[in-house]
């Protein structure tokens, strides 16, 4: 059985995660910041509220987290390698539970989504997202979808 834990980034999570990033998030982020893997994580979890080392067996596969800048709203994000898809099941149960969990905090979790991340505009929406119209968006100004859920907030 898989065993998925969380802690606390740490500059060796993020340095593993970013060598091994699956390709549709380095285009991500390349196309919406114009980040590299590292940059990109670093950026993320310095501007988030709380975020979360993923580590699969043992290995840190993802790095996801909220940020919070005030009103009823936050930003969430995910960043990892292909194997947060070892055992979806088990991933799929472990960040809804964490989602719920933010949207009894917030009234609504959103970002955006590079329109061609199926792999991520899949999990968004089985996590209960809606995913609006392709816009252009960040410095590429290519197609990105917006995502957001309402929950129930404070």
């Amino acid at each position: 059985m898989t065993e998925v834990t969380y802690r606390s980034p740490t500059v060796d999570d993020i340095q593993s995660v970013a060598e091994r990033m699956r390709l549709s998030d380095v285009l991500e982020v390349a196309a919406s910041h114009g980040h590299t893997p590292h940059n990109a994580l670093c950026a993320a979890v310095a501007a988030s509220t709380i975020s979360f080392t993923a580590v699969i067996d043992g290995v840190p596969e993802g790095i996801f987290g909220v940020s919070h800048h005030g009103g009823m709203s936050a930003a969430v994000w995910m960043l990892g390698t292909d194997g947060l898809t070892k055992d979806p099941k088990v991933f799929f149960a472990e960040t809804s539970r964490i989602m719920d969990g933010w949207l009894e905090q917030f009234a609504i979790l959103h970002n955006f989504v590079d329109d061609e991340n199926e792999v991520s505009k899949a999990w968004l929406l089985k996590s209960g997202f809606t995913l609006g119209e392709p816009v252009p968006y960040g410095v590429s100004q290519l197609p990105f979808r917006y995502f957001y859920r309402v929950g129930t907030g404070v």
